[in-house]
């Protein structure tokens, strides 16, 4: 099956209607037809869009010839930046919602833009109203759901500049993304990698600028020593619980990892000038030029409570907080450790997922907490709390699961899962990330980022699949579980909201336990799934710093704009990069980490 990525766009990604990250000018709007909407009524929902922007909606509803429905009850359009059911049902009756196209703000204001109603399939608010707002759509049926494979069934994007011709100021190192898909099942180009590596500009890539998304970090760099030095002092920091020092250290770190010139004597006051090198640091790199070692950081590598703190940090479930505790109440040695919590108690299989059948594959309440569903099922059966069993695992695997895994183990493990996977649910496409796909030789856990070119087969099949692994004897246990959840652009923390599954592998064959973490996401936001779980943390920081800096949102489950939730479906991995102004960085280039 040809690979090759089609330049075919949706009228709504066009040059001429694709959405933007940014707000639609008041010239825009004052210039806006007067007849795109006529004779329909639009009633908005305020909830989750700022009072100015719903002015603004009402404004275009106005200018458009619409009529402004007060209740949802007499509306031919709602207009909604809600994602989830349980919110949306606060403010309309689900049965009122069905009869009706529930779209989101940028169905309005594109129709505006271009003097007539658009479809609404690529508009719709609601993954469960999908069928339901094309069936109602102001423009006509849509063809949602179609299952033509000649036809571009992605989702609307903004637009992109056209790929170019490798260039010659880069060598790719030979680190192959891994993509499989079915052989059954057509799937549709913007799913699959680029036939072409993309063009990487090393002249776009400075090492001076200030976020590490900007910057080109190769795995090794002439600096590796100096930066496993510094990180021994960020990571002590991040154990005693000074975040904001572990912050600032890791910033240097990231920032040395991209200086391309060895520092020495002729290169450390340029290095000094670096940004996120301060006082201190420059001092540091003074005294490791000068003498070969850094005596505060010397001090706290040979210390008993680094060690002890370092080694207990390394076992799944616990935390810096945690391992603070296990220190102060006398705990030094891993075997002390294995008997504070009787790791010899830990259950040879454990599979607490919330009941699975094959009815499933539908998205669960919002509300409902997977983690609180576990907690209850463990207390009941083990006595333990979840954190408690997850470490009595970890720890009574913990030699296993110290052992790194090459690269070709990791392309076995992941050719055995997709093999189990089309037995259950053929045509998926997925993608290894992590470690693996920015270049380690040699990985602490095999990620993997999934989806189906049918967004409606994605939830549920994470813990279907998981069900159908563990009873085969593939799976032995599952650290932790969450099921699918929409994108939340109001969600503070960086814990994303795919359905995923931490788990606990054997390879056929084997004996060795492997750490195996599957993650499911729904079709239009596969690959910010797939950058979001390649690139290192503090890369991945900083990608998020850049996108808020825009008024925009990234995390693994979606883009979305902060002012009115409107959410961005990036046809390919580059898209997402274009959208933040950003230069193409390769996987292999995004190891911001020592």
């Amino acid at each position: 099956m040809s690979t090759k990525r089609s330049t075919d766009r949706r009228a709504s990604s066009s040059s001429t209607a694709s959405p933007s990250p940014g707000p639609v000018s008041k010239r825009q709007r004052v210039s806006a037809p007067h007849n795109a909407l006529r004779g329909r009524k639009v009633h908005i929902i305020n909830a989750k869009i700022e009072n100015a922007v719903v002015g603004e909606l009402l404004e275009l509803v106005e200018r458009s010839g619409a009529a402004h429905a007060r209740s949802p009850e007499d509306a031919d359009v709602i207009i909604t930046a809600i994602g989830m059911r349980k919110r949306l049902e606060r403010h309309v009756d689900w049965k009122v919602a069905t009869s009706k196209a529930v779209v989101h703000p940028a169905w309005l204001e594109d129709s505006v833009a271009q003097g007539k109603a658009l479809p609404c399939e690529d508009y719709a608010a609601l993954r469960d109203l999908k069928e339901t707002t094309c069936a109602n759509c102001p423009s006509g049926p849509c063809t949602c759901g179609s299952t033509d494979s000649d036809s571009d069934t992605s989702p609307p994007v903004t637009p992109s500049k056209p790929r170019k011709p490798r260039s010659s100021g880069h060598r790719e190192p030979d680190v192959p993304t891994i993509v499989r898909t079915s052989t059954r099942t057509e799937i549709p180009m913007y799913l699959m990698p680029p036939e072409l590596p993309y063009e990487v500009k090393m002249d776009k890539l400075p090492f001076n600028t200030r976020f590490s998304c900007q910057r080109a970090a190769p795995l090794e760099c002439v600096n590796q020593e100096l930066s496993d030095t510094l990180e021994i002092i960020r990571r002590s920091r991040l154990l005693e619980g000074e975040e904001r020092s572990a912050l600032s250290y890791g910033r240097a770190i990231a920032v040395i990892k991209s200086f391309p010139k060895k520092i020495t004597d002729g290169t450390r006051d340029e290095a000094k000038n670096l940004p996120n090198i301060g006082v201190k640091l420059s001092k540091m790199i003074d005294l490791y030029l000068d003498t070969g070692k850094i005596p505060e950081i010397e001090k706290i590598r040979h210390s008993e409570r680094f060690q002890a703190l370092s080694s207990f940090a390394e076992i799944y479930g616990i935390g810096p907080s945690t391992a603070r505790h296990l220190y102060a109440v006398g705990v030094r040695t891993m075997t002390e450790l294995e008997a504070y919590y009787e790791a010899d108690t830990a259950p040879e299989s454990l599979m607490h997922l919330q009941g699975v059948s094959q009815d499933d594959a539908v998205e669960p309440e919002p509300e409902q907490d997977d983690l609180a569903i576990e907690s209850q099922t463990l207390v009941e059966h083990t006595g333990s709390s979840p954190q408690e069993m997850w470490i009595k695992i970890a720890l009574s695997w913990r030699h296993d699961l110290a052992k790194k895994i090459s690269r070709d183990e990791v392309e076995s493990i992941h050719a055995i899962i997709c093999a189990e996977l089309d037995k259950m649910q053929s045509g998926c496409v997925s993608t290894i990330v992590g470690g693996y796909r920015r270049g380690k030789s040699e990985c602490g856990d095999v990620d993997i980022v999934f989806t189906h070119p049918d967004g409606a087969r994605v939830p549920g099949l994470c813990r279907r699949f998981v069900r159908q692994l563990h009873d085969k004897g593939l799976v032995t246990h599952v650290i932790h579980s969450m099921g699918f959840h929409s994108h939340d652009p109001l969600r503070t923390h960086h814990w994303d909201s795919l359905e995923k599954a931490l788990t606990v592998f054997i390879p056929p064959g084997k004996t060795t336990r492997r750490r195996v973490d599957l993650i499911f996401a729904a079709p239009e936001v596969y690959w910010t799934a797939v950058v979001g779980w390649t690139g290192s943390m503090m890369f991945e920081r900083d990608l998020r710093s850049v996108a808020k800096l825009q008024g925009m949102k990234f995390d693994s489950s979606g883009i979305s704009r902060r002012r009115d939730s409107k959410l961005f479906y990036p046809r390919s991995e580059k898209e997402i990069f274009d959208m933040f102004g950003l230069a193409w960085v390769p996987p292999e280039l995004r190891n911001a980490d020592a």
